[in-house]
């Protein structure tokens, strides 16, 4: 099976299984998916913690149990380049999105890779930019 680029809003949703609005079918067939296909992310679970300390929505028990998880799982992580940087505002711009989220646009893009996303905005700016979705 083909590799993909991994958003946020769909790993972190496997931190929040009791959670109906953040375990959907989507999530879980690409949590699936992952046993086939080699994943690329240009970051690590950065939301986990935000999710942590400012929301107070799991525990340090839960996100050790997510990092078992991540850490169990063939994921590429693609570093930037500081250069992107530039690139990925002007896309930010172009699109109203966080750098943050659009980052996730760019591996799309230079490894001619899908994109497993479930928030909207940025699927939306991925099909402009001409990315298929997973």
């Amino acid at each position: 099976m083909e590799a993909f680029v991994l958003d946020a809003s769909v790993a972190l949703s496997w931190c929040f299984a009791n959670d109906p609005t953040e375990n959907t079918p989507y999530s879980r067939a690409i949590l699936q998916r992952i046993e086939e296909a080699d994943v690329v992310v240009p970051e690590r679970a950065y939301g986990i913690f935000v999710a942590y300390s400012r929301r107070k929505r799991i525990n340090e028990a839960d996100i050790q149990e997510y990092i078992k998880l991540l850490e169990s799982m063939p994921i590429l992580v693609v570093p930037g380049e500081w250069l992107n940087n530039i690139a990925l505002e002007s896309l930010a711009t172009k699109h109203n999105l966080a750098a943050y989220d659009v980052a996730y646009i760019d591996p799309a893009l230079r490894e001619k890779l899908p994109l497993a996303t479930s928030d909207q905005a940025l699927r939306k700016a991925a099909m402009t930019e001409g990315v298929t979705l997973v």
